[in-house]
């Protein structure tokens, strides 16, 4: 019963669309990565153990940001998490080319569908970090 009323717990927090957005891509990544049409099982281990553990870093740096007060004590290393999610979002992409170079069959809509996902997150991050930053500014 506790496990559920902690998991209950994500699902009313207020919405912070750069870390929903995080969530929603992990479980999508995990969806496509369960996929035995898109990754063989002689590359499932190799390859999207390392991608999911990217998405679910991404989140986990994202949420541990988002926990630190945005004050001139916790800026710079709420601003370092948030960079670590991004390059997180790097990675994401640079396995799904390794995929395609592979040769492995991920249809061309998932692939655009994937980079358009990557991509929108890495300019919510940014704007997530220029954000806190001008909120800094008239702080001071």
């Amino acid at each position: 019963k506790k496990i559920m009323s902690t998991l209950s717990r994500f699902k009313h927090e207020s919405p912070f669309e750069v870390r929903d957005k995080a969530r929603e891509i992990e479980a999508y990544l995990m969806k496509i990565c369960m996929n035995e049409k898109y990754f063989p099982k002689r590359y499932r281990f190799v390859l999207t153990t390392d991608l999911l553990d990217d998405a679910h870093k991404m989140v986990d740096y994202l949420e541990a940001a988002n926990l630190l007060p945005l004050n001139p004590t916790f800026a710079e290393r709420r601003e370092t998490y948030a960079r670590y999610a991004y390059i997180k979002c790097e990675n994401i992409l640079r396995k799904f080319d390794l995929a395609e170079n592979l040769g492995l069959p991920i249809p061309n809509g998932t692939m655009v569908d994937i980079i358009t996902r990557m991509v929108n997150e890495e300019t919510l991050i940014n704007n997530w970090i220029k954000s806190d930053n001008e909120r800094l500014k008239v702080t001071d």
